[in-house]
């Protein structure tokens, strides 16, 4: 079985070097317009062009694909992405790291990315295409959204909500049982003692 990774910055070399660890596909290819066809990524996978080619992978065989894009601005480019690999009929898998734990109790959606040394708990949510990254720590009872991001090392304590498409920065603590928003930014290194409205972007103590 061959995956196709859409986009190849370090986000995807993240989400390849897992694919790699798991030994599931025989090929991987990787779609990004901004790098040269024929380019190598992790000695493994081989660029093929741009978003153009997906449809031909498709035709030619390609069942599955991955949108190994991080979180940007404005954040709809992974839900468009997303988008496109199911219009044009692809299998979107989970890819979770061997490292990772995962509760046999937690509820994942399609097109997660659970990095190394994760851990997500029982009765946890995650939504289509979320990104729970290395370290991140997502506590019993959390829910969250679709396209949102859990950066590096952050700690949701128990039956904490994330709406969708928001970013919580890297070593950031959620207390149990706050709300955080649609499209909420939590910088680096928060400490998040209050609910968080939509759209907010706050840094730091937030209380």
């Amino acid at each position: 079985m061959d995956l196709v990774l859409v986009g190849g910055g370090g986000h995807c070399k993240s989400v390849l070097d897992t694919v790699i660890c798991t030994k599931r596909y025989d090929k991987v290819y990787i779609s990004d317009p901004d790098l040269s066809p024929g380019t190598k990524l992790l000695d493994h996978a081989i660029v093929v062009g741009g978003d153009e080619c997906l449809l031909t992978l498709y035709e030619e065989g390609v069942k599955e694909a991955f949108v190994s894009v991080g979180f940007v601005k404005p954040s709809l480019l992974r839900s468009r992405l997303f988008s496109s690999l199911i219009d044009i009929g692809f299998h979107v898998p989970n890819i979770i790291d061997p490292s990772a734990v995962i509760s046999v109790n937690a509820v994942l959606g399609t097109g997660v990315f659970v990095g190394k040394t994760a851990i997500v708990n029982a009765d946890v949510r995650i939504d289509n295409c979320s990104i729970i990254n290395t370290g991140a720590i997502v506590e019993h009872e959390c829910d969250i959204g679709a396209f949102t991001h859990i950066s590096v090392n952050t700690t949701l304590c128990g039956q904490v909500a994330v709406g969708d498409y928001s970013f919580i920065g890297a070593g950031s603590t959620v207390i149990q049982g706050i709300k955080i928003g649609s499209n909420v930014i939590i910088g680096a290194g928060s400490v998040v003692l209050r609910d968080v409205e939509d759209g907010e972007m706050a840094v730091g103590v937030i209380k």
